[in-house]
């Protein structure tokens, strides 16, 4: 029945676009073509089994040519899609295949818009997956208009999908084993290089620059084909053919020592190295078995180690740089997540070659300028001997050659290139290379540090001054945190990680420094103190104060008061992450944070800060230290009521976020300490509210949790260890040993089950599941439900309950007696009221009259008191609930029902807000006119 309404709104759409003037709305075009792209979605899969799209397309083409634009690029774009099926493409071809080629044919027509070229590209795009396709391209020409669009300065759109439909094209008649097109096309895509005799050209000079525009397309093609997917690892003719029959390497080793444009130099370089790589393995393809020796890979140690040396000599560091990036990705690409190396060789492994050259910059910028002995004493010449150690003699003579040419250009500018480029690495980098990377990053860092290896302040303070230089120490940090955060950087490899701490600490000292670093700076602290802080050194600790560590206390302080909201943030992080491991692995930290009042600070801003995400981190460092008692102690000397603060907090933020952390705060206090019943049944009536009432969907997601913890707590202290009863437990109200047989475990579960229902936390399961709740909170109260339902199962209760007289029996009488709290404030006309009923004006000419300061307090005074009134008075839940949920109701309910089933229905109908069907009413506008439809339901 769906399909066939689907059917007939596709139907409706296609006889209103063919309507004179007809306009479509293009947001709602593109979600509805978005959602038909997705061919794994069982509505598309269904569109394309009938012949409906391509019988409505074809009707279209016919009156397409005084359509509107948006409406072209609308069939265009479903033509695209339908084409796919290589049956309803041969359909289309058959009836409307000129109108397509008089399309086709515009392509590169200056009155064709962007946006209906983009659309023609799709087209191309899909039916290049086909035979049909294929042929039609082939027998048309069509490629040829295809492929000239990446000639002329077109939007980024269609140049990336020419490249992609270059690519694509090749390769499927690769996957065809058709040698004589594959030639026709690479011909034609070669034509640059071939009809030129760049052996005659002695220089380029003025004709440079139109030779370079001429060459950039078809090295855009190339590299766009060789690095689609991993094709390049396997034996295929397409390769065959540019080497063999086009002998390209020779070709582009020509054209690369006759130019002198460099970017076009570096293309080069790349698809050479590309093509050398899938010689290599087209005469030898990567399998499990392939085992490779040094002479597999001579030609392209030849092709590298020359290609740098060429550049080298020609000045050309950054270009050095750019190639040896792009020759490690390659390498990744092409071998994938196997260690493809030579197995004669060692520790010489040529993915270390190829990243060798990119450390060389950062070697020079901390050697640079050093005497020879300062280098070998330094820490720096252990590193370098390293290095290497694992570089073969090539590689040594090319570093050596890179290094002097650094020092003779302005070194910043390339060092700073170096540390950005090595960034694009950091996706493609195993854990060894990491930890080269990081070491040489750390000696980078190391030159910022304030502080020599005595402790005593260096005599160059304005190092930083330098505009460069302080770009070189935020990129190093930038890229120190994404390694140490995404990779195993190992003492045993890495001893200088054990020194970060330190050193960042140090450098935190200096001035000036911008919010953006010490963010960063900040976050890389509180990851080594995560990762790389070992148990053992608290003794070390304790036994040697004075050391920088001793002083993150005051860091933090410092940092908590800072004028930007993301410094407090992220020194607040790290004074979570400081209490956490403080409270077992890291003892040493709690006396840091105590002596600096850190939590108590931590409570402040979670209190006053203006900005919610600092609150939010403020608040998880009070949560945490509830675990420690001493920081609680100290927290409740400065703030008696906070655990009241909490509670208002989760009554009165504006911010769902905070409102969430709070309830998570009040959750590990439920857990970490002895709670007055009281309070208690304070928090109880709140985590009620908020589960019921709160419109942020985390806020009611987290009182669920606090509700899964409590009936967790109440089943404890009946006696439950890890899920089930023992067979015998101690009894405080007897102070007796127990037996726990079946009727002494009911009637302990009847009593924590009357427990859970005159707090009301069965209540919150009934009516979360009863109303139209959010998905996720009903599935999550669904689950706390089933997960008590099957230990009463267990142990035989579910049955025997029985209805207490006066108790709700149903759903709806429970629902009548849910009471809504209204807030009482003071009016507005008595805030400012005198103790003699004046008001805010006799006051303020009382001020003016009368010469008394205390005046002005006692106003203030009255003011305040005015407004804590207010904060008691809006403690209270925003819902209260006059009658509970008893066990009986609870366990009909909820075994009554199949809740199943109804989630699964309501997670349909969320997706279907997005449906194909809704998609098409969106397009259609059925929902403007539409007057039954609610103005305010939208989705």
């Amino acid at each position: 029945m769906e399909g066939v309404r689907i059917q007939n709104k596709i139907k409706l759409l296609f006889e209103k676009i063919v309507e004179p003037n007809y306009e479509m709305n293009n947001y709602y075009v593109d979600g509805l073509i978005n959602k038909l792209s997705n061919c794994t979605d069982p509505e598309i899969s269904f569109l394309g089994a009938v012949p409906l799209l391509s019988d409505l397309i074809c009707e279209a083409l016919k009156h397409i040519d005084n359509a509107h634009i948006s409406v072209k690029v609308f069939v265009t774009r479903i033509l695209a899609i339908t084409s796919r099926k290589e049956l309803h493409f041969t359909k289309i071809m058959w009836q409307q295949g000129s109108k397509i080629l008089e399309g086709f044919k515009e392509i590169n027509s200056p009155s064709m818009c962007s946006s209906l070229r983009v659309a023609y590209l799709e087209v191309a795009l899909g039916i290049v997956n086909h035979n049909s396709g294929i042929s039609w391209l082939l027998e048309t020409g069509l490629w040829k208009e295809i492929l000239s669009l990446c000639n002329e300065k077109r939007t980024v759109f269609v140049v990336r999908k020419t490249y992609k439909f270059a690519a694509n094209f090749l390769w499927r008649l690769n996957d065809l084993v058709d040698c004589d097109n594959t030639k026709m096309v690479l011909s034609y895509i070669l034509r640059p290089a071939t009809e030129v005799d760049f052996l005659t050209l002695q220089s380029l000079n003025c004709e440079e620059d139109e030779r370079s525009q001429q060459l950039e397309p078809m090295l855009h093609m190339l590299l766009a084909t060789l690095n689609t997917g991993n094709r390049i690892s396997t034996s295929n003719i397409l390769v065959n053919i540019m080497i063999k029959d086009y002998n390209l390497i020779s070709l582009f080793c020509i054209i690369l020592d006759t130019m002198r444009n460099e970017e076009i130099s570096v293309m080069l370089a790349k698809i050479l190295f590309w093509l050398v790589v899938g010689k290599t393995f087209n005469a030898k393809p990567i399998d499990d078995s392939t085992v490779y020796t040094m002479v597999d890979f001579l030609d392209l140690r030849v092709i590298y180690f020359n290609t740098i040396q060429f550049f080298i000599k020609k000045r050309y560091p950054l270009a050095v740089l750019d190639y040896c990036i792009a020759c490690n990705m390659i390498w990744i690409t092409a071998c994938g997540d196997k260690d493809v190396e030579e197995t004669s060789v060692g520790r010489i492994k040529f993915k270390n070659q190829l990243l060798f050259m990119c450390l060389v910059p950062l070697v020079v910028f901390v050697t640079h300028r050093k005497s020879v002995s300062a280098i070998t004493n330094d820490s720096i010449h252990d590193y370098v001997v390293k290095l290497l150690n694992i570089a073969c003699e090539h590689t040594a003579k090319a570093a050596y050659s890179m290094a002097g040419l650094i020092e003779e250009l302005d070194t910043l500018p390339i060092i700073i290139q170096a540390i950005k480029k090595l960034s694009c690495l950091k996706q493609y980098l195993s854990d060894e290379q990491a930890n080269l990377i990081f070491q040489a990053l750390f000696y980078i860092l190391k030159e910022y540090d304030p502080i020599d290896d005595y402790g005593v302040c260096k005599q160059e303070q304005t190092f930083i001054d330098n505009q460069e230089k302080e770009l070189i120490l935020t990129y190093v940090m930038d890229m120190i945190l994404v390694l140490v955060k995404k990779h195993n950087i190992s003492w045993h490899e890495s001893l200088e990680v054990l020194c970060l701490y330190s050193v960042v600490f140090n450098i935190l000292k200096r001035p000036n420094l911008s919010s953006k670093f010490i963010v960063t700076s900040l976050n890389v602290i509180a990851v080594s103190i995560k990762k790389f802080l070992p148990p053992n050194l608290s003794l070390l600790l304790d036994s040697k104060p004075g050391s920088s560590m001793h002083e993150l206390g005051k860091l933090m302080y410092m940092k908590m008061h800072d004028l930007y909201w993301e410094v407090r943030d992220s020194a607040l992080e790290l004074l979570h992450v400081c209490t956490e491991i403080s409270y077992i692995k890291f003892p040493p930290f709690q006396n840091q944070i105590m002596e600096n009042n850190l939590i108590n600070v931590a409570a402040t801003i979670a209190l006053n800060d203006f900005e919610s995400y600092v609150q939010v981190s403020a608040l998880k460092c009070i949560g945490a230290a509830s675990k420690i008692s001493s920081m609680w102690d100290q927290l409740i000397t400065q703030y008696p009521d906070i655990q009241d603060q909490l509670i208002s907090i989760l009554r009165n933020n504006q911010e769902g976020i905070v409102r969430k952390e709070a309830c998570n705060v009040l959750c590990d206090i439920y857990q970490n300490l002895k709670l007055t019943p009281h309070f208690k049944q304070s928090l109880y009536e709140h985590m009620v509210s908020s589960a019921l009432s709160d419109f942020h969907w985390e806020v009611q997601y987290s009182a669920l949790k606090f509700w899964k913890v409590v009936y967790q707590s109440l089943l404890n202290d009946q006696g439950m260890l890890d899920g089930v009863f023992p067979p015998v437990t101690f009894s405080r109200q007897s102070r007796k040993i127990v037996t726990l047989n079946e009727m002494e475990i009911q009637r302990r579960l009847m009593q924590m089950l009357d427990e859970l229902a005159s707090i009301g936390s069965l209540t919150v399961f009934i009516i979360l599941l009863h109303d139209d709740s959010d998905l996720d909170i009903m599935d999550t109260a669904l689950t706390i439900s089933l997960e008590l339902i099957d230990i009463l199962d267990r142990y035989k209760l579910s049955d025997q309950l029985k209805p207490k007289p006066g108790d709700p029996m149903t759903v709806k009488e429970l629902t009548v007696h849910i009471k809504e709290e209204k807030d009482k404030f003071p009016d507005s006309d008595d805030m400012f009221k005198s103790a003699s009923g004046q008001t805010a004006d006799n006051v303020i000419e009382g001020i003016l009259n009368v010469d008394d300061v205390n005046l002005l307090t006692s106003i203030y005074e009255r003011h305040m008191s005015l407004q804590n009134n207010k904060t008691e008075a809006t403690i209270k839940p925003k819902i209260k609930l006059l009658r509970f949920a008893s066990p009986y109701l609870f366990v009909r309910f909820v075994k009554g029902t199949d809740f199943k089933a109804i989630i699964e229905e309501k997670r349909k109908w969320n997706v279907g807000i997005r449906s194909v069907s809704s998609l098409l009413d969106d397009v259609l506008g059925i929902y403007e006119v539409n007057g039954e439809v609610n103005a305010l339901d939208c989705y």
